[in-house]
C-alpha cells in the first residue's frame, strides 16, 4: 500500500472517529507523585476508575494505575536487599511505581491516531494534555469502544440492532 493509499484510509478513520476531544473524559482525577501508593489505590477506587496521570507542577510526568499501585504494597517486599521506597519515605509513593511515560494526547488531534499510540504501548489509557502539558483530560478504552460504536450506528443504524437468543 502507498503512503497516499494509507493517508486516505487515515482520514477515512479520522472522519468517522472524530478527534480525541470529541471522547476524552474531561475533570479527571489526578494523582500526585509524593502520595502513598495505598492513598493513592484509595482515591481511584472510590472513584471508580483503574488508573490516572499523575502530575507534579501542573504536568503531566507519568500514569499510575491500580494495578502498578498495588503491586508492591505489601510491607515484607519493602524491607528486602532489592526492593525498597526512595530514601527517607517510610512507604511506597507513586512516584516509586509509576509508569513515567511521554505517551499522551492532544485535544485536536484525531482519535484514530492516537488509538494506534495506544495500542504500539500497549497502554489502556493516554493523558490528553493541553501545549503546556497540563492534564485536560483523559482518553480510554472505554472511551475508544464508544466513539467505534457511535460511528458504526451511524454507518449503518438499521443493522446495529441487538442480538437476541433463541427462546
Amino acid at each position: 500500500m502507498n503512503d497516499v493509499t494509507h493517508e486516505l484510509r487515515f482520514e477515512g478513520l479520522d472522519e468517522l472517529l472524530g478527534t480525541v476531544e470529541d471522547e476524552m473524559t474531561s475533570g479527571i482525577v489526578t494523582l500526585e507523585p509524593d502520595m502513598r501508593t495505598s492513598d493513592a489505590v484509595a482515591v481511584l477506587r472510590r472513584r471508580g476508575i483503574g488508573g490516572a496521570p499523575v502530575v507534579e507542577g501542573g504536568r503531566v510526568i507519568g500514569v499510575a494505575t491500580v494495578s502498578d499501585l498495588s503491586a508492591l504494597m505489601p510491607k515484607a517486599q519493602s524491607t528486602g536487599p532489592f526492593l525498597r521506597p526512595q530514601r527517607g519515605r517510610p512507604d511506597w509513593c507513586v512516584r516509586d511505581v509509576m509508569s513515567e511515560t511521554a505517551v499522551v494526547a492532544v485535544p485536536d488531534e484525531p482519535l484514530a491516531r492516537a488509538i494506534v499510540r495506544m495500542d504500539d504501548a500497549r497502554v489502556d489509557r493516554l493523558p490528553v494534555v493541553d501545549a503546556s502539558g497540563r492534564p485536560v483530560g483523559i482518553v480510554s478504552r472505554d472511551d475508544v469502544l464508544r466513539a467505534v460504536a457511535k460511528a458504526a450506528r451511524r454507518q449503518r443504524p438499521d443493522e446495529v440492532r441487538p442480538l437476541m437468543l433463541p427462546d
